[in-house]
């Protein structure tokens, strides 16, 4: 039943927005997302923002921690045809030029504020972030809540998002935080001293195989620079506390969480989103996922007009395992969002 009312949605509003004259390709797409267009943000920095199709609202995309473009390359052709995407980089990410401060989720929705309105996108926007661009997705919308139209988050992490840890699973999360700067530490410097590469990337990244020439060239511009290393480690620093929910990000969430009215908004959860991660105890596999979807629909209830659904056969990313399941959502969003902001 939501289907068809999605659909008859879409017909209603369609005859309002245009439509792009032919449908963007994939190989299209693909070339947009690997292309650079740096904008000036201010403060001596640029960061990258890319963006194709026809139309709006105008969607906007925000990756993961450890992130590229290339995430959202299953879905990148097929948004751009709904309306107008944008992809961009975060600070040290991708073309973006790296941050003097701290990547909290706080400056790291100031810089995507700042690099919307130097690059010229009008009007309201649909943000769909996955994972921890969930997270900022979100408090992006608690802070500028009347210059969004719309979500989509994607198994997206939410204040406080861990279940509760006993002494001995917080010393190891710690232990495992150190290891993880030590590993970052030790890329940072082989990566200023140029000695990262594709063919030697010294267990600091593996890239996966069947990539394109092109697609090769554009992750070794990044991953052999030390920018990307530390924007990623100071992200982890401010959304990882020394107990779950006792971070910088979930109590800056916390505190300018409010109700988003009847914004279109849909939540995904992945069946399995703990795939590929070390096989957890099954008591703590079953709370955190208990805890973990009632955080995706606590999201979702923040609006009246909130959608929050399980995603069958997806790990983590959604995006790459069930891509269609991601384009419905959107599509679903955006016609909803179409039809509120119509006179």
């Amino acid at each position: 039943m939501r289907l068809a009312l999605c659909l008859l949605t879409v017909l209603m509003t369609a005859a309002a927005w245009p439509a792009a004259a032919t449908p963007v390709t994939d190989a299209q797409a693909e070339t947009v997302l690997l292309s650079k267009h740096r904008v000036d943000i201010g403060g001596g920095r640029r960061m990258n923002l890319v963006c194709i199709g026809h139309g709006g609202p105008t969607i906007v995309f925000d990756y993961g921690l450890g992130g590229h473009m290339l995430n959202w390359q299953k879905i990148a052709a097929g948004a751009a045809n709904i309306s107008r995407v944008c992809f961009y980089d975060r600070a040290g990410y991708g073309f973006s030029d790296p941050s003097k401060r701290p990547m909290t989720a706080m400056n790291v929705t100031s810089d995507l504020h700042a690099l919307l309105h130097r690059a010229g996108v009008r009007g309201r926007v649909v943000l769909v972030g996955h994972s921890l661009g969930g997270l900022y997705a979100t408090l992006y919308t608690d802070r500028y809540w009347h210059e969004v139209a719309g979500l989509v988050l994607i198994d997206p992490a939410f204040a406080g998002d861990g279940v509760p840890l006993t002494p001995d699973e917080q010393a190891k999360m710690r232990k495992d935080h150190a290891d993880d700067h030590a590993h970052t530490d030790g890329c940072v410097a082989l990566a200023r001293k140029g000695a990262l590469s594709m063919s030697d990337p010294h267990d600091c990244y593996a890239p996966a195989p069947g990539r394109t020439p092109g697609e090769r060239a554009y992750l070794a511009y990044q991953f052999d620079r030390p920018g990307r290393y530390e924007a990623v480690q100071s992200e982890a620093d401010s959304v990882f506390g020394v107990a779950p929910g006792d971070d910088e990000d979930s109590r800056k969430e916390r505190k300018l969480a409010h109700r988003f009215g009847d914004m279109p908004i849909t939540v995904l959860t992945a069946s399995n989103p703990l795939e590929g991660s070390a096989a957890p105890a099954a008591d703590h596999k079953v709370a955190f996922e208990a805890q973990w979807k009632a955080g995706h629909d606590a999201l979702a209830n923040r609006s009246v007009r909130g959608v929050s659904d399980v995603v069958p056969g997806a790990g983590h990313n959604i995006q790459l395992d069930q891509p269609q399941a991601v384009l419905d959502a959107i599509a679903d969003v955006v016609a909803r969002s179409r039809a509120k902001m119509e006179p």
